[in-house]
């Protein structure tokens, strides 16, 4: 007797391709938020927001959250990072939920971050500098998805190792540098 079962797999663009990309987290027009019912905002961290382990806070990096907040967006930052002062420092200055020591992109760590915002993935943007980690871990829990470009050049020995296959990953979807 032949099993009639068929399985359909995600094709691979869509869980790695963004819903929107992006040079950096500042041009992210609110009225693409707004005309997709978002109410959320979940951020990485390290290269999207500030420069790896650089957790000082600049005034355009507050101004920009302030404007999400006074915007009427709810904010969380999800980050792989170790906890540490700083980074709960840098949430605190930014008036932002945080989640450190996540495991992008393991889906229960972004439905963790929907659980504290009190969001649904369609009313959730997931903003990232990696596609591997950020763009695939959003897509798989259902949210709206913007890749940016890293801010810096310094980072983690085994993300340098992904951005190669990030690199190929892009040139074959026609997007970043």
């Amino acid at each position: 007797m032949s099993n009639n079962i068929t399985y359909s797999p995600r094709p691979i663009r869509r869980v790695l391709a963004p819903s929107l990309y992006l040079e950096k987290i500042y041009d992210l027009p609110f009225e693409w938020l707004t005309e997709r019912a978002i109410t959320s905002v979940v951020t990485d961290l390290d290269n999207t927001l500030v420069p790896w382990r650089d957790y000082r806070v600049a005034d355009q990096l507050a101004g920009w959250f302030d404007s999400l907040h006074g915007n009427g967006f709810k904010t969380l930052i999800l980050t792989n990072a170790r906890p540490a002062p700083t980074i709960v420092e840098l949430s605190r200055t930014l008036n932002t939920k945080l989640v450190v020591g996540a495991r992008k992109p393991v889906s229960r760590f972004f439905r963790k971050a929907l659980e504290l915002l009190d969001s649904k993935p369609h009313e959730t943007c997931v903003i990232g500098d990696q596609i591997f980690t950020d763009v695939l871990g959003g897509n798989l829990v259902g949210c709206h998805t913007v890749l940016v470009e890293r801010i810096g050049h310094r980072e983690f020995a085994g993300t340098r190792i992904m951005r190669l296959l990030e690199r190929l990953v892009k040139m074959h979807m026609g997007i970043g540098k």
